[in-house]
């Protein structure tokens, strides 16, 4: 499994609880950086969104249609 669909996995299976990188990087074994990366692509084709940012934390979730 690529780390891309990793990501996309790991805030499917939260659905409907939204994570931020750090938990999300914790769940997949993936650096941060790398995590960001992919959240970054996952929200640009419009498959994840932003829910919440508390201070510098960003919260991504699935976009269910």
């Amino acid at each position: 499994m690529d780390n891309k669909t990793k990501v996309l996995k790991t805030l499917e299976e939260a659905y409907p609880q939204d994570l931020c990188i750090g938990e999300v990087a914790k769940a997949t074994n993936l650096s941060r950086p790398t995590v960001s990366t992919w959240l970054k692509v996952l929200e640009a084709e419009g498959k994840i969104e932003v829910s919440r940012k508390v201070g510098k934390a960003i919260f991504y979730r699935i976009k269910k249609k």
